[in-house]
């Protein structure tokens, strides 16, 4: 028995499709979504309606000047026909003209919730919190798997690895989605431990990031009391999310670039301060230096001594109120020099390691929670100048003993 091949049946209906005049100069009508235009020009899209969806295509010698003010979720009439990717054996509608009909259902939808939460106050900029600028602890929401997580962890390694995350993971689009991203928001939003937090995830159509403009997470953002960096989407994409947010991000790498301050940069401003202060300490005594030598070249030998004892108090006044300014320019740039210097010693773990503390290392990996000790590993305890392996024999969780 002979059976038909992949290719004998994809073509099969590529030439049913091809042959029925009903999919050839087809007028038809839907919302465009996942609208992108390719490096070679040709543009990519899905025309929707409420039941269904097809890929379409407009080829860029087609195109001419037919996707001028066109945009994602637009509705349009378009005129082209049916075809058959044979390689991938894909439905695709392969677009010959495109006319607007104005705004789609769903772009209509998200202009209504825009208008109503920004009526509300929701939007408002003197709501918005500032970033800090030194944070401990991050909070990101967003996917477990995925490639958003994994840029911001890349980026806060390469910046700050002293910065602790703590992540929240949530569905980033589909059924029930809005819900649980408010509701991690929300809880997120009371924790006293976190100073920043990021809500990100990667591109996609305005359908796929729709729980975004959700109500529920806006409210969510807005009643935050840790301030919110979203980053979601694309550059050219905007979710009623980032309007609420204390802060859009371009992208999630961007985000992490905002929310983990660069060590290099931190000890550079540093640097560059302490010489400040150094260079106007040393202007403040050369001052001094001149005005004194200025007094001298004035003095005249025949009158050496009725001088001196006429300026010996004059001298000695700006003796002293010289000394008492350079006093107070000591103190002060004295005091913000250790400041800095106190705030970037914080920063660095190996001063906790030095004064007795140790760090704790499990599997490869720094304890910080002891509920994520396993007490049947072998524990690594790292010093200023060497480490030690030990057994955990005992585990005391507030009070609560766990032999």
């Amino acid at each position: 028995m002979k059976y038909a091949s992949v290719t004998d049946v994809v073509r099969r209906i590529k030439d049913d499709i091809q042959k029925d005049f009903r999919l050839q100069s087809v007028a038809m009508e839907g919302n465009i979504i996942g609208l992108k235009r390719a490096s070679n020009g040709h543009y990519y899209m899905n025309l929707h309606d409420d039941a269904c969806s097809i890929r379409a295509i407009l080829f860029r010698n087609r195109a001419g000047r037919m996707m001028d003010g066109i945009r994602e979720g637009d509705h349009v009439v378009v005129i082209g026909s049916v075809n058959v990717y044979e390689k991938g054996g894909a439905l695709s509608f392969i677009i010959e003209r495109l006319f607007s009909q104005g705004i789609g259902s769903l772009q209509a939808e998200y202009e209504r919730i825009k208008n109503e939460l920004e009526r509300d106050g929701y939007f408002d900029a003197a709501h918005k919190q500032a970033i800090p600028r030194f944070p401990w602890t991050v909070g990101v929401l967003t996917s477990r798997t995925g490639a958003v997580l994994h840029d911001i962890r890349k980026i806060a390694a390469e910046r700050n690895p002293y910065v602790d995350i703590r992540l929240f993971p949530i569905p980033v689009q589909g059924a029930g989605a809005e819900e649980k991203i408010a509701a991690a928001v929300a809880k997120a939003g009371t924790r006293r431990d976190l100073d920043v937090l990021i809500l990100a995830r990667g591109g996609g159509s305005m359908e796929d990031l729709w729980c975004f403009n959700s109500p529920a997470v806006v409210k969510a953002i807005y009643g935050s009391a840790v301030p919110v960096i979203t980053a979601i989407g694309h550059e050219t994409d905007t979710t009623l999310a980032d309007y609420a947010a204390d802060l859009r991000a371009a992208t999630p790498t961007h985000a992490a670039e905002l929310a983990f301050p660069d060590v290099e940069e931190i000890e550079l401003d540093l640097a560059a301060m302490s010489r400040q202060a150094w260079d106007m300490l040393m202007d403040a005594i050369e001052g001094r230096r001149r005005n004194t030598a200025n007094l001298a070249a004035r003095m005249q030998p025949r009158r050496y001594g009725a001088f001196l004892t006429e300026k010996r108090d004059r001298i000695r006044q700006i003796v002293q109120t010289g000394s008492r300014r350079l006093d107070v320019i000591l103190a002060e740039k004295g005091g913000r020099m250790a400041g800095l210097q106190a705030a970037l010693q914080a920063l660095n773990p190996a001063a906790l390691v030095r004064r007795g503390y140790g760090q704790l290392e499990q599997k490869g990996r720094i304890v910080a929670d002891i509920r994520r000790l396993d007490k049947d590993c072998p524990l690594r305890i790292q010093l200023v100048d060497g480490a030690i392996t030990t057994e955990i024999k005992e585990v005391d969780i507030y009070g609560k003993n766990d032999g």
